[in-house]
């Protein structure tokens, strides 16, 4: 687990190191270790980041990674930029400070400008601590390039197009799928301690099989309330795979406790990410405990491969030309809709998240597959049809290959215990009915954001100044870990 902090100022600045301690407290899950220091003229830029890379011209490069992946022997430079995969990074030479981010997005980079200083981070929250509420994502496969006289410049070296279809037959395609993924498993070093996000779903069970393959150490982990789908789904799955599953169970009282913190880690009140966000932050705990270093999630098939209702829907009333744009564009925003909410709730334990159906060659060959292998009416369940018979090849049973799912936050059952643990602290909602509780739910969690002091509240209402105790405890939980480290 890895993670950087910087800010570029003038020599002159007094309290540069107090605020990149202020910005470090803020990420302390990613246990950034080492401060690098460069100086130009009258200025300075300082970083934190656990490691470096110096190349041949005295560039210092701070590298953003999963260590616990297998590295090419890739240089790092601009024209290298391209083919990084699961990556950020700072360049600081002649010219002046340089931010890249991989086009998979699945590793952020956020940045700013507070009284002059430019500065950046791998979580808003980091920004946030010192005082910046106007904070920016540096979008995949862009660089940016932060001068050492204060001009900026940002650039797009890779983008993702619209692929063509290939003339290639439909066991052709598997085939390049299939050795397509493998390679992608084939980075995961063997003697990681590796978890896998498990619902007992195709895109889960794949991502197990696969990781039980190259780690000897691999394990499931499933958060869902006692009586969810995903719990009796997981164990049949888990059983047939032959892969030990540890389940989480969640309560309304734990997920009350946890509201806060998670909120805080995932740097969002919106309720769709809290509710998608709960399963994987217990879950992530509960890897943590057992000394996973590595979590693989499933995420990015259905977008690939058509895996919604909704995408039926649009193959039946406009067609698969229309189908195929409403893929690409999902894919060119999953980074921002997903998997920065599931990489920091993963974070938040110490433990790297690793999305091998994001990697870029397996996107480029997954979007050129023709819609119609896709999604075929005639069959049950009609969506990610090759994707299910790409599980099969690769050694994931049938019963499970073709087994239905429904979205995350309903199968867990965690949209419902967020909806009972509001109803059970909050007495408002005690005499409510269910129906008005639940469209009531993203008040709450507006309010908690915003006794978070979280900047980003998405609420035209104005706060009603609720007390929440489970705040107060996380918040005199993060002053007293500040003030420890201090000393």
């Amino acid at each position: 687990m890895v993670g950087i902090a910087g800010l570029l100022v003038a020599n002159e600045e007094k309290d540069s190191e107090l605020m990149l301690q202020k910005m470090s407290e803020a990420i302390k899950h990613r246990r950034c270790e080492t401060v690098h220091t460069v100086e130009h003229n009258d200025s300075k830029c300082m970083i934190l980041g656990s490691r470096s890379v110096q190349s041949l011209d005295d560039e210092l490069m701070i590298i953003d990674r999963n260590e616990d992946l297998i590295q090419s022997e890739t240089k790092y430079n601009t024209e290298s930029f391209p083919n990084l995969f699961g990556e950020v990074g700072v360049v600081v030479n002649n010219s002046g400070v340089n931010l890249f981010r991989s086009l998979d997005g699945t590793r952020t980079l956020y940045h700013g400008i507070l009284k002059n200083r430019f500065v950046f981070a791998t979580e808003k929250k980091s920004l946030w601590n010192i005082g910046l509420a106007s904070v920016y994502t540096l979008q995949p496969g862009q660089s940016l390039i932060r001068t050492w006289n204060g001009k900026t410049d940002t650039k797009r070296f890779t983008s993702l197009e619209k692929p063509p279809r290939k003339d290639i037959s439909r066991e052709e395609t598997l085939v390049i799928l299939e050795k397509t993924l493998r390679s992608v498993f084939e980075k995961l070093r063997n003697d990681t301690v590796c978890g896998v996000l498990f619902s007992g779903g195709v895109d889960s069970s794949l991502a197990a099989v696969q990781v039980a393959k190259r780690c000897k150490n691999t394990f499931l982990f499933t958060s869902c309330l006692k009586d969810a789908h995903d719990k009796l789904a997981a164990t049949k799955a888990a059983e047939l795979l032959g892969v030990q599953l540890h389940l989480v169970e969640m309560n309304s009282q734990s997920i009350w406790n946890i509201l806060p913190e998670l909120i805080y880690s995932i740097e969002t009140s919106n309720q769709m990410d809290v509710e998608i966000a709960i399963p994987f932050y217990l879950a992530a705990k509960k890897a943590s405990e057992k000394g996973c270093t590595t979590i693989v999630s499933g995420q990015g098939p259905d977008e690939l491969f058509a895996g919604y209702a909704k995408h039926v829907q649009t193959y039946i009333e406009e067609g698969p030309d229309v189908l195929m744009h409403h893929l690409w564009h999902a894919l060119l925003i999953t980074h921002e809709a997903n998997i920065e909410r599931d990489d920091r709730a993963i974070a938040a334990h110490g433990v790297e998240s690793f999305f091998p159906y994001l990697d870029n060659q397996f996107v480029r060959t997954s979007l050129s597959v023709p819609i119609e292998w896709k999604i075929d009416l005639a069959r049950q369940p009609q969506r990610k049809i090759i994707f299910r018979e790409l599980a099969q090849i690769m050694g994931v049973p049938e019963e499970i290959a073709f087994a239905p799912k429904s979205a995350t936050q309903y199968s867990s059952g965690s949209s419902k215990v967020l909806l009972d643990a509001i109803i059970e602290h909050i007495d408002e909602f005690k005499v409510m009915s269910k129906k008005k509780a639940s469209r009531e739910v993203q008040t709450i969690l507006n309010e908690i954001a915003y006794a978070l002091n979280m900047p980003n509240i998405r609420s035209n209402e104005k706060p009603r100044g609720l007390e929440f105790d489970t705040v107060s405890r996380f918040l005199e939980k993060r002053k007293s870990s500040s003030s420890s480290n201090q000393r």
